[in-house]
């Protein structure tokens, strides 16, 4: 008898003629959640990676691709468990990072370009947009946060230097300057001086990563994938019982 009383609740659910009221509604809700979506990926992108996704000659292959990685996939994984556990929507992670993109463009033009005059393509920030979308499929295809935390944590890894690298290759190009071989983007940062403390200062390729193959690059990318793979999961922590469960929790005493 309950299970026929179920059925028929789910039938009246489907065919319900739902009124504009409610799709315009949905639209609110979701373009203002676009701006606490973006602050809050942008906040723990600046709390975690700092400057890394700022200038162009620190968009390097060997801290960008270890530190940025895990800086930004906490926030989409949050998103991503929200949206899939309340309506099955393997969107998370790309909403994430299509409302991040949009708010680091508008606050670089408008902070750098229009208040300050400095050159918009020594600033520009990366996309996640990318990894985003493969992130979501694979949650859709695998249906679960394990796999895609092991799966989506490397891709999101390769795909963040993937996405990347066409806006970037111009600034690799190899460059004479004052005697040395160095890249466009190292130009940029010598001749355009930022201010910064002495234990902050930029240091290029520190460190002996040069084990596989005499590339620092691949080294990196696995340090980064791992790393990707533990903040997935700190972003599954922030939407489990930092958002989800005092929600669930107040309804319940409600």
């Amino acid at each position: 008898m309950a299970t026929v009383a179920r059925v028929e609740e789910l039938r009246q659910l489907v065919n319900k003629k739902y009124r504009f009221i409610d799709r315009k509604w949905d639209l609110v809700f979701w373009v203002t959640a676009a701006f606490v979506v973006a602050a809050a990926a942008d906040i723990t992108k600046l709390l975690f990676a700092g400057d890394w996704d700022m200038w162009t000659d620190w968009k390097d292959r060997q801290w960008w691709m270890t530190i940025t990685p895990f800086a930004m996939i906490i926030i989409p994984s949050a998103l991503q468990y929200i949206q899939w556990a309340a309506w099955r929507f393997p969107t998370g992670a790309t909403y994430t990072s299509v409302c991040l993109f949009l708010a680091s463009w508008i606050g670089r033009w408008l902070q750098w370009k229009v208040l300050v005059s400095y050159p918009l393509n020594f600033v520009w920030p990366q996309s996640t947009i990318l990894a985003g979308i493969l992130m979501d499929w694979i949650l859709l295809k695998t249906r679960s946060f394990v796999l895609t935390s092991l799966i989506g944590g490397m891709v999101w890894t390769l795909a963040l230097w993937v996405g990347n690298y066409v806006p970037l290759a111009p600034f690799l190009q190899p460059v004479q300057f004052m005697g040395h071989v160095v890249t466009l983007a190292d130009v940029q940062g010598i001749a355009y001086l930022r201010m910064q403390t002495p234990e902050y200062l930029r240091v290029i390729e520190h460190g002996s990563l040069r084990t596989f193959l005499q590339e620092a690059q691949y080294v990196a990318f696995a340090f980064g994938a791992t790393l990707a793979i533990a903040g997935y999961w700190v972003g599954q922590f922030i939407g489990r019982y930092l958002a989800v469960w005092p929600i669930r929790r107040f309804l319940k005493q409600v």
